[in-house]
């Protein structure tokens, strides 16, 4: 809970400073997206940005919301499927590189950012009576659940519309840090995204 409040202070002082040193060409932003993960499970993720005019390649920063959900599956001598949810709370700056404000074309980005992370994992397996807590009709499972900091390493490209949208393909890698339980460390997600400026 700590890590939320840490980065919803954050998000709050850029705003502050970024509605404080705004100039005319500048302008805000919004996107959501859909994906997935290497595990195949749904990721949503969502945005408010500021994009900082300049001369040639432009910054966005802003809050992001990711929300992930992963099962997978996997049979040796017991089947045991793995659960993991993520909920990824951060401040994310992209570096658009040949974004135009004004006029249409391709684009690429690299972003990097801060974020509280909740994690919520369980294995269950309806052969395996070792894991932890038993399971109606045989079996066992074990979880664990809790909240870590974490990094966001983003890599994308997309197109922008003449006009005020623009669409993007992203990579954004969720880096944990101390993840729980025996919850991966690293969470790469493919996402598509569509973006409008006001």
């Amino acid at each position: 809970m700590k890590i939320f409040i840490i980065i919803c202070m954050v998000s709050m002082v850029i705003m502050i400073t970024v509605t404080a040193s705004a100039q005319s060409s500048g302008s805000w932003g919004i996107r959501g997206g859909v994906g997935t993960d290497i595990g195949g499970g749904l990721a949503f993720g969502g945005s408010i940005n500021y994009l900082f005019p300049s001369n040639q390649n432009h910054w966005e920063v802003g809050p992001v919301l990711f929300i992930s959900s992963t099962e997978e599956t996997t049979t040796d001598y017991n089947t045991y499927t793995e659960k993991t949810d993520l909920t990824v709370f951060g401040v994310l700056a992209n570096y658009l590189i040949n974004y135009e404000p004004e006029d249409a074309g391709p684009f690429f980005l690299v972003g990097l950012g801060l974020a509280g992370i909740s994690v919520e994992w369980e294995e269950s397996s309806p052969d395996d009576e070792s894991l932890g807590p038993p399971l109606p009709g045989g079996g066992s499972k074990q979880s664990e659940e809790g909240t870590a900091g974490g990094s966001v390493l983003n890599i994308g490209a997309g197109y922008k519309f003449t006009g005020n949208v623009d669409i993007r393909a992203e990579l954004p890698i969720i880096l944990i840090f101390g993840a729980p339980g025996n919850a991966s460390s690293v969470a790469p997600t493919l996402t598509a995204t569509i973006g409008i400026r006001f």
